[in-house]
């Protein structure tokens, strides 16, 4: 299951690409009041499936065997992940590890953004040493809210995308606008951009959350 595609704001300009202001991409986006705003980071797409197969014993009997697997953006494997990104995730995330923190479910996977040295040219900006920062979990049909999705990361030991906080449209604007300092990067620069997620969470009529980004370099 891919991460879902996340729209920008407003829609663009088919011959030059820049946002047309006001020209929502989505209607959702004009009726909803209030948007809960996290820091975009500009990494690498990164999804941790961690699942319960039945698997055929004899005389019909089935026992269900975990598996963790790894998976960037599209249906690709582990042979597409950086070599030092995917050792650090299968240090992070064992499989006797989220056994011990999922206990009843079937079909977990974690979406993140792999971060750090060599991954993408401002990653040695953020890091020194690769890492992962988790924005989204997906247990069961279920997306689950930002509180139980902090609380995962808390067990795992990782980071949880910084929170900006509630905001009406106009204020995330002007703050993209102004310019965001990034909150986990260890040297002083802007952060990408930002995420908007509805608040409280709603979804599409195809059950995936309503949300929305928007980009510093939109507005330079």
């Amino acid at each position: 299951m891919k991460y879902p595609k996340i729209q920008t704001l407003w829609k663009r300009d088919e011959q030059t690409h820049k946002i047309i202001e006001g020209d929502y991409s989505k209607t959702e986006f004009e009726n909803i009041l209030l948007w809960d705003i996290t820091e975009k980071i500009d990494g690498t797409n990164i999804r941790i499936e961690f699942v319960r197969k039945d698997e055929e014993l004899y005389d019909g009997a089935t026992w269900q065997t975990p598996y963790v697997n790894f998976k960037g953006r599209e249906e690709n494997t582990e042979k597409d992940i950086p070599k030092p990104l995917l050792e650090y995730l299968q240090r992070m995330f064992k499989k006797e590890i989220l056994k011990e923190i999922f206990t009843d479910t079937t079909q977990v996977i974690l979406f993140g953004e792999g971060y750090g040295k060599n991954i993408q040219t401002i990653g040695k900006r953020y890091s020194d040493d690769v890492s992962f920062i988790l924005f989204d979990v997906y247990i069961d049909g279920w997306w689950l809210e930002r509180k139980n999705i902090k609380d995962i990361a808390d067990k795992l030991g990782i980071k949880v995308v910084p929170s900006l906080g509630i905001m009406f449209k106009h204020e995330v604007i002007k703050l993209v606008k102004k310019g965001i300092p990034s909150l986990i990067a260890k040297e002083s620069i802007d952060a990408e951009g930002i995420v908007a997620r509805s608040h409280p969470q709603m979804l599409f009529r195809d059950k995936t959350p309503i949300m929305w980004k928007l980009k510093s370099k939109d507005y330079r």
